[in-house]
Protein backbone atom coordinates (compact mmCIF):
# COMPACT_ATOMS: atom_id res chain seq x y z
CA UNK A 1 0.00 0.00 0.00
CA UNK A 2 2.97 2.65 0.66
CA UNK A 3 4.34 1.33 -1.98
CA UNK A 4 1.33 2.52 -4.45
CA UNK A 5 1.30 5.81 -2.99
CA UNK A 6 4.85 6.27 -3.20
CA UNK A 7 4.82 5.24 -6.99
CA UNK A 8 1.90 7.13 -7.65
CA UNK A 9 2.81 10.29 -6.20
CA UNK A 10 6.78 9.74 -8.08
CA UNK A 11 4.13 9.25 -11.36
CA UNK A 12 2.24 12.69 -10.43
CA UNK A 13 5.69 14.35 -9.92
CA UNK A 14 6.98 12.39 -13.07
CA UNK A 15 4.33 14.28 -14.97
CA UNK A 16 4.85 17.73 -14.40
CA UNK A 17 7.86 18.79 -16.27
CA UNK A 18 9.55 20.91 -14.06
CA UNK A 19 9.56 18.47 -11.22
CA UNK A 20 10.52 16.27 -13.88
CA UNK A 21 14.06 18.45 -14.19
CA UNK A 22 14.29 18.58 -10.62
CA UNK A 23 14.54 14.90 -10.26
CA UNK A 24 17.14 14.63 -13.40
CA UNK A 25 19.31 16.91 -12.30
CA UNK A 26 18.94 14.57 -8.60
CA UNK A 27 19.81 11.73 -10.50
CA UNK A 28 22.83 13.13 -12.29
CA UNK A 29 23.98 15.00 -9.17
CA UNK A 30 23.61 11.25 -7.12
CA UNK A 31 25.22 9.53 -10.03
CA UNK A 32 28.06 12.25 -9.69
CA UNK A 33 28.78 11.95 -6.14
CA UNK A 34 28.93 8.39 -6.50
CA UNK A 35 31.52 8.55 -8.99
CA UNK A 36 33.40 11.55 -7.50
CA UNK A 37 33.51 10.58 -3.81
CA UNK A 38 35.36 7.39 -4.37
CA UNK A 39 37.89 9.07 -6.75
CA UNK A 40 38.74 11.14 -4.36
CA UNK A 41 39.11 8.86 -1.79
CA UNK A 42 41.18 6.63 -4.15
CA UNK A 43 43.16 9.38 -5.10
CA UNK A 44 43.74 10.96 -1.74
CA UNK A 45 45.03 7.09 -0.88
CA UNK A 46 47.07 6.92 -3.85
CA UNK A 47 48.86 10.31 -2.55
CA UNK A 48 49.66 8.93 0.57
CA UNK A 49 50.69 5.84 -0.81
CA UNK A 50 53.52 7.74 -3.19
CA UNK A 51 54.44 9.82 -0.73
CA UNK A 52 55.39 7.36 1.48
CA UNK A 53 57.31 4.97 -0.92
CA UNK A 54 59.08 8.48 -2.35
CA UNK A 55 60.19 8.48 1.81
CA UNK A 56 61.27 4.94 1.75
CA UNK A 57 63.36 5.81 -1.64
CA UNK A 58 65.45 8.49 -0.04
CA UNK A 59 66.03 6.74 3.00
CA UNK A 60 67.28 4.02 0.72
CA UNK A 61 69.25 5.97 -1.52
CA UNK A 62 70.60 7.36 1.68
CA UNK A 63 71.68 4.04 2.96
CA UNK A 64 72.69 2.92 -0.19
CA UNK A 65 75.39 6.01 -0.63
CA UNK A 66 76.10 4.97 2.80
CA UNK A 67 77.04 1.32 2.28
CA UNK A 68 78.88 2.14 -0.87
CA UNK A 69 81.04 4.54 1.19
CA UNK A 70 81.96 1.93 3.98
CA UNK A 71 81.97 -0.77 1.53
CA UNK A 72 85.12 1.30 -0.25
CA UNK A 73 86.60 2.10 2.89
CA UNK A 74 86.40 -1.74 3.76
CA UNK A 75 87.91 -2.31 0.22
CA UNK A 76 90.67 0.00 0.74
CA UNK A 77 92.00 -1.72 3.86
CA UNK A 78 91.22 -5.15 2.85
CA UNK A 79 93.72 -4.51 0.19
CA UNK A 80 95.87 -2.88 2.49
CA UNK A 81 96.46 -5.77 4.23
CA UNK A 82 96.98 -8.56 1.60
CA UNK A 83 99.89 -5.70 0.67
CA UNK A 84 101.46 -5.50 4.02
CA UNK A 85 105.08 -7.14 4.05
CA UNK A 86 106.77 -5.26 6.50
CA UNK A 87 107.45 -7.48 9.82
CA UNK A 88 107.13 -4.86 12.70
CA UNK A 89 105.97 -1.66 13.31
CA UNK A 90 109.50 -0.21 13.91
CA UNK A 91 110.34 -1.24 10.13
CA UNK A 92 107.16 0.23 8.72
CA UNK A 93 107.87 3.49 10.60
CA UNK A 94 111.56 3.47 9.57
CA UNK A 95 110.73 3.46 6.12
CA UNK A 96 108.16 5.80 5.73
CA UNK A 97 110.57 8.56 8.37
CA UNK A 98 113.50 7.39 5.40
CA UNK A 99 110.77 8.18 2.83
CA UNK A 100 110.30 11.18 3.71
CA UNK A 101 113.51 12.17 4.54
CA UNK A 102 113.64 12.81 8.22
CA UNK A 103 115.22 9.34 10.16
CA UNK A 104 117.33 11.25 11.60
CA UNK A 105 114.79 13.17 13.30
CA UNK A 106 113.45 9.89 15.10
CA UNK A 107 114.20 10.14 18.64
CA UNK A 108 113.17 6.66 20.06
CA UNK A 109 110.58 3.68 19.34
CA UNK A 110 109.62 2.05 22.35
CA UNK A 111 107.72 -0.96 21.40
CA UNK A 112 104.67 -1.07 23.92
CA UNK A 113 103.00 -4.53 23.00
CA UNK A 114 101.73 -7.06 20.65
CA UNK A 115 98.20 -8.47 21.16
CA UNK A 116 95.00 -10.26 19.15
CA UNK A 117 92.22 -9.37 18.01
CA UNK A 118 89.27 -12.19 17.79
CA UNK A 119 91.52 -14.26 16.36
CA UNK A 120 92.09 -13.11 12.98
CA UNK A 121 94.59 -10.15 13.60
CA UNK A 122 97.07 -8.53 15.96
CA UNK A 123 98.19 -5.91 17.05
CA UNK A 124 101.82 -4.27 17.43
CA UNK A 125 102.04 -1.26 18.91
CA UNK A 126 104.89 1.32 19.83
CA UNK A 127 105.37 4.62 20.94
CA UNK A 128 107.41 6.99 18.60
CA UNK A 129 109.06 10.23 19.38
CA UNK A 130 110.32 12.79 17.36
CA UNK A 131 112.18 15.53 17.46
CA UNK A 132 112.52 19.27 15.49
CA UNK A 133 110.25 18.20 12.87
CA UNK A 134 108.64 21.39 11.14
CA UNK A 135 104.59 21.67 10.33
CA UNK A 136 105.14 20.42 6.64
CA UNK A 137 107.36 16.94 7.91
CA UNK A 138 104.27 15.89 10.29
CA UNK A 139 101.88 16.83 8.02
CA UNK A 140 103.50 14.50 5.36
CA UNK A 141 104.21 12.07 8.28
CA UNK A 142 100.84 11.83 9.01
CA UNK A 143 99.81 11.41 5.67
CA UNK A 144 101.93 8.87 5.06
CA UNK A 145 101.11 7.03 8.21
CA UNK A 146 96.96 7.36 6.49
CA UNK A 147 98.01 6.09 3.44
CA UNK A 148 100.27 2.94 4.08
CA UNK A 149 99.86 -0.03 2.14
CA UNK A 150 99.34 -1.61 5.37
CA UNK A 151 96.65 -0.97 8.18
CA UNK A 152 98.46 1.53 10.51
CA UNK A 153 97.10 3.96 13.06
CA UNK A 154 97.83 6.14 15.56
CA UNK A 155 95.89 6.46 18.58
CA UNK A 156 97.70 9.31 20.56
CA UNK A 157 99.70 12.38 19.64
CA UNK A 158 101.03 14.56 21.73
CA UNK A 159 102.90 18.17 19.82
CA UNK A 160 104.93 20.34 21.95
CA UNK A 161 107.52 23.29 20.53
CA UNK A 162 111.11 22.24 20.44
CA UNK A 163 112.76 23.95 23.69
CA UNK A 164 115.87 24.60 21.00
CA UNK A 165 113.33 26.57 18.43
CA UNK A 166 110.02 27.54 18.74
CA UNK A 167 109.28 27.18 14.88
CA UNK A 168 109.79 23.39 15.37
CA UNK A 169 107.98 20.58 16.96
CA UNK A 170 108.81 17.84 19.32
CA UNK A 171 105.77 14.57 18.56
CA UNK A 172 105.32 11.98 20.84
CA UNK A 173 103.00 9.57 18.99
CA UNK A 174 101.66 5.88 19.97
CA UNK A 175 101.26 3.95 16.48
CA UNK A 176 99.77 0.44 15.82
CA UNK A 177 100.49 -2.00 12.77
CA UNK A 178 97.71 -4.09 12.36
CA UNK A 179 98.07 -7.54 10.27
CA UNK A 180 98.07 -11.35 10.49
CA UNK A 181 98.21 -13.01 13.73
CA UNK A 182 101.84 -13.62 14.35
CA UNK A 183 102.14 -13.66 18.31
CA UNK A 184 105.43 -15.71 19.66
Amino acid sequence: MKFDSLFTLTSDRWQDRASRKKMVILAVLIGLYILIIPNLLWERAGEKELSELTAKYHEFSILTKEYRSLRASVNATEQKKTLTKTNSITQAIGDISLSLGIKEKMKSIKLTGTKKIMDQMSEESAEIQMEKLNMSELVHLFYKIENAPMILAVKRVVIKKSFENPELLDATMAVSLFGSPQIQ
